[in-house]
This record gives C-alpha cells, structure tokens and sequence, in this order.
C-alpha cells in the first residue's frame, strides 16, 4: 500500500496523470460528494463520522488537481447539460456537500474560493432550523457508529423515535456545527455556491411512507425557499443508494419539486440519461490529491458510466 501511494505521487509529479486525462475524455461528468471540512488541527479530534470529514489541506489538494487537470462546473451548468441545451466540456467536474455543515463556509469557501471551484451545498434543513446536531452526529457521540448503522436499517417510525431522544443541541464552535440560519444565506450568497436539499431531518426515505417522504422532500425546499429567498432546482438522497435509501417511488416525488436529483455510486453520471438517479463519487479525508488524479485519470474511467 505505501508503494503504492509513493508510485502515485510519482506519476503526479511528472504530470503523467494530467497528460492521460489531456488525451481521454471522461465517459460521463464526475461528481464529487464531500460531506464536512474541517480545520487540519481539529482533524483527530474525536469528531464523528471519520474521514468522511475532509481536512481542509485535503480539499485544497484536491481542488488542486481539479483546476490543473478537470473542467469544474456548477450546478446550472450541470442543469443545462443534463436538459441538452449544452453539451459537457472536456473532463467535467461538479463539486458537491452534503448535509450543511458549518465547516463548509468557514473552512472550505476559503479553499474554492483560491482555486475558483463552484460547488452545489445540499442542505438538511431541520437541524439548522432547530440548531441541533444532525441525527447521525448525535447517535454517535452518545452510542457509537454501530448504532449509526443500526438505526439506518430501522424502519421509519423506530428511526424516529430513537432519533428524537438521541437530539442535542449543538454548539457553534463544535467542528461539525450545522450552519445556522444566517451562515447558509451568507453561503447562499457567495457566488460559487448553489443551495440543493436534502429533506428536512436526513431519514433513509425508502424506509418512510409515502406522506411522511413527501413531507421531508416538500419541507426542505419550502424552508429554504423561506431562508434565502429562492426555491432549489436541486436535491440529494440521504445516504444515496439507489434501491436501498430511496426507490422509484422516492425519485418521482422529488421530480414533482426539483430539477434533478443526486445519489451516491462509484460510476460517472451522463446528465440526461440518469435524470433524479444522477451518481456520485464519495470522497473521504484519505483520498490525497495524488489519489484522487489517479482515480480521475485510470481508475474511474474503467468504471464508465
């Protein structure tokens, strides 16, 4: 394994990856999907979730990567294409959040803004609404990752419950805070970002019945039309994965109220083929900027689309 990340950092350096992916077209558009950002000295902190946090270093070398070697896109861009009205550029690249983590205003704007990456942040809406920790963070603070797990495979009204006794009120110098209401219109703002959804209190919906879905897919869109003054052309599936965490059912309530919809599958997206079912790539603090040119460049094309 440490030969092998020493081989990759190699061929970074000597720009191999970046001449390969000069040469080949990706077979669809990549999607990032990121969660938090962390300050590099709060990265072994004990905070939950792991490397599904990014350090802010982390980003920056991958953003790195993404400038020199990619065509990052924004989220209307990514629209337009997936309508057919563009055709996607050479090797592009959408940059997306999940959640609403405070950490992505003051920890990542500072690093898209240095390589001027755009970036779709989608937003869970009740725990900034209520300023507690997300439903995932607080289990695992109080009871561990497992019960994480385990929770996700309840169904819907367990979930609830467990959730609802599990809440805790967050602190806003806690390194995975939710932004609060006046940090996500200040997001809103910034003109690389783009706000999507994602429901109002983060269940797996294809566990919830079918008013209880609409509920937590309508909801998320009418809060944030509240807060910032525009609705959301786009939403992102908790946890992602098709047929497990959201069904065709789910996908056709969503179509009712945005213009798209993201998942999560190691697979590149073509926009107008996958329309509500758009795939991501999930990215984790282990991924190094020499990794992430290698996976862009050799082993994710091997996957198509």
């Amino acid at each position: 394994m440490r030969a092998g990340h020493i081989l990759k950092r190699s061929l970074a350096g000597l720009g191999v990856y970046r001449r390969r992916l000069l040469d080949a077209p990706f077979p669809g558009v990549a999607v990032l999907a990121y969660h938090g950002v962390l300050a590099d000295e709060t990265r072994d902190a004990g905070a939950p979730g792991g490397p599904l946090h990014v350090r802010a270093s982390t980003l920056a070398a991958h953003c790195a990567v993404l400038r020199s070697h990619c065509t990052p896109i924004d989220g209307a861009r990514f629209l337009r294409i997936a309508a057919g009205a563009e055709t996607a550029p050479p090797r592009a690249v959408l940059v997306t959040f999940d959640d609403g983590y405070a950490g992505v205003l003051t920890h990542g704007i500072p690093v898209l803004e240095q390589y001027a990456i755009p970036a779709v942040v989608f937003v869970c809406t009740g725990p900034i609404a209520r300023r507690e920790h997300f439903w995932y963070d607080a289990v695992e603070m109080q009871a561990g990752s497992g019960r994480v797990d385990q929770l996700k495979g309840q169904p819907y009204d367990a979930w609830r419950r467990a959730v609802d006794a599990a809440a805790m009120s967050a602190d806003a110098a806690h390194p995975l805070a939710p932004l609060s209401v006046a940090q996500l219109q200040a997001l809103a703002s910034h003109p690389l970002v783009e706000i999507g959804a994602h429901t109002v209190d983060h269940p797996i919906l294809a566990a919830a019945p079918a008013d209880v879905q609409e509920r937590q897919i309508a909801g998320s869109r009418t809060m944030l039309s509240e807060w910032l003054g525009v609705a959301p052309e786009l939403f992102a599936y908790p946890n992602g994965r098709p047929g497990l965490d959201f069904t065709d059912e789910t996908a056709a309530c969503v179509a009712r109220y945005f213009s798209d919809g993201f998942a999560v599958g190691e697979a590149f997206t073509c926009p107008s083929r996958r329309r509500y079912e758009q795939r991501r790539f999930l990215m984790l603090d282990s991924v190094g900027g020499a990794e992430l040119a290698h996976r862009l460049a050799v082993s994710w094309p091997r996957l198509g689309p």
